[in-house]
C-alpha cells in the first residue's frame, strides 16, 4: 500500500493571468498549480518583475527576436523553476526552526498525511527528529509547475507581411516554449482538440518515456465528456504519447475532477 505524503488538490489554471505566478507562491509548499501560456507579453513582464525581485540577471526578449514567443515562455518557466527550487531549499533548511516555512508546509497538509504524523512524532523524540531530517531530504516533494495551452488559440502569425510556418502559430510556439524549458511537469491541453498541434508534440522527446520509463513532460487532457476523452486519447496514443491524467472540466471552469488512466 502506498502511504499518502502530500496534498489531495491542485490549483487549476485561472483565466489568462490569475495563476501565472502561483507556483512561485505555493509550489515550495508541495502544492501543484497550472500556468496559462496564452499571453507572452504578460509572461515577459512577469519575468522582468521576478528577476528583479530575486536579484536574477534579466535580459529582455523583444518581439524583433526570431521565435520570441517560445523563447519568452521558456525563459519564464525556467525562471519560475529556479525560484521555486531556491524557496524549496530554504524551506527544507527551516525544518528545525520553530515558526519556519517548513512548519507552514506541515500545517497545510491534511491530518492523514504521513509527513504530518512524522513531524508530530519529531516534537516528542530527538531520534524521530533526526529521522525526519533524513526523510525530508529523501521524500519531500515540490509542487508541480504545470502549464496550460488552449488548443484552439492557435492564431497564424506573420512577419513583414509574410505568413510564418505553422510552428510559429500561437499554440505551437507555446508548446515549443514549454518543451524546451527545464521543467519536469505536465502540459494541460484544453478547449477542444487540435490534430496538427497534437502531431507537433511528437517532435519533442521529453514527452516520451526514457529508458527507465519516466516521462519528463507529461500530458493531461481537460475534457467535457467520455467521447471527447476517448477520441483525443486514441489520437495521442496512436503517436506513442501517454496521457497521464484526464480532467473533467466543470461547466463554469472553476474546478477539475481528475481521472488517472489505469496502468
Amino acid at each position: 500500500m502506498k502511504l499518502f505524503e502530500g496534498h489531495t488538490f491542485h490549483i487549476p489554471v485561472l483565466g489568462v493571468g490569475y495563476s501565472i505566478d502561483t507556483p512561485i507562491n505555493v509550489a515550495h509548499f508541495g502544492i501543484s498549480s497550472v500556468i496559462s501560456l496564452v499571453d507572452d507579453t504578460t509572461i515577459e513582464n512577469m519575468r522582468e518583475f521576478y528577476s528583479k525581485k530575486f536579484d536574477i540577471p534579466f535580459q529582455t526578449i523583444s518581439k524583433k527576436v526570431d521565435d520570441f514567443r517560445a523563447k519568452r515562455i521558456a525563459s519564464y518557466l525556467n525562471l519560475v523553476d529556479e525560484i521555486v527550487k531556491r524557496k524549496f531549499q530554504e524551506l527544507k533548511e527551516s525544518a528545525t526552526k520553530a515558526g519556519g516555512e517548513f512548519e507552514k508546509y506541515v500545517d497545510m497538509l491534511p491530518d492523514f498525511s504521513v509527513l504530518k504524523s512524522k513531524f508530530n512524532l519529531a516534537e516528542k523524540s530527538q531520534q524521530a527528529a533526526d529521522e525526519l531530517t533524513k526523510w525530508i531530504n529523501e521524500k519531500l516533494h515540490v509542487g508541480s509547475i504545470d502549464v496550460n495551452i488552449m488548443t484552439k488559440l492557435d492564431k497564424v502569425n506573420s512577419k513583414d507581411g509574410v505568413e510564418l510556418p505553422i510552428e510559429h502559430n500561437d499554440a505551437h510556439a507555446a508548446l515549443r516554449g514549454f518543451a524546451t524549458s527545464n521543467l519536469s511537469s505536465s502540459l494541460v491541453l484544453s478547449a477542444g482538440m487540435s490534430p496538427r498541434l497534437y502531431s507537433y508534440i511528437e517532435n519533442f522527446e521529453d514527452f516520451f518515456p526514457d529508458k527507465n520509463g519516466n516521462i519528463k513532460k507529461k500530458i493531461i487532457l481537460k475534457v467535457s465528456d467520455f467521447r471527447s476523452a476517448f477520441v483525443q486519447g486514441k489520437m495521442l496514443s496512436a503517436k506513442g504519447l501517454w496521457i497521464s491524467e484526464y480532467r473533467i472540466e466543470s461547466g463554469v471552469n472553476l474546478a477539475d475532477t481528475v481521472f488517472q488512466p489505469m496502468e
